[in-house]
């Protein structure tokens, strides 16, 4: 049998970020670093990969897709609850949300959005 094509990244530490445009950017304090991983054209499902710079701060907002965090390196404060590394947080659709840095490090994480990418800010 033959096996269909997977998107595989080995090290996604070690991916460039860039800036993630203005209706990412007005959610938090000071720039993100943000890259695409995966788009669905179907679906509308996006991944991506986040750096929080420490400290930042986010503001409260939602979306109208629910998403999945998986923590990768340092701490996110996730609706108040501090998790690290190895963490997992989802947030379901259209429901008042706040993530930012969790302590004084930065934080690296997958976001998979379940559906299209937009952001309302509430606060």
């Amino acid at each position: 049998m033959e096996l269909g094509q997977a998107v595989v990244v080995d090290d996604l530490r070690g991916l460039a970020l860039e800036d993630p445009g203005a209706a990412a950017a007005a959610v938090y304090d000071r720039p993100i670093g943000l890259r695409a991983l995966h788009e669905d054209p179907e679906s509308g499902e996006e991944h991506y990969l986040i750096r929080y710079p420490a400290g930042v701060k986010g503001r409260v907002h939602r979306h109208t897709a629910a998403h999945t965090i998986v923590v990768l390196e340092g701490k996110l404060d996730a609706n108040g609850q501090v998790i690290g590394p190895g963490s997992y947080a989802h947030f379901p659709a259209n429901v008042a949300m706040k993530h930012q840095s969790g302590g004084d490090e930065g934080c690296l994480f997958v976001i998979m959005f379940h559906g299209p990418f937009d952001v309302e800010i509430l606060q």
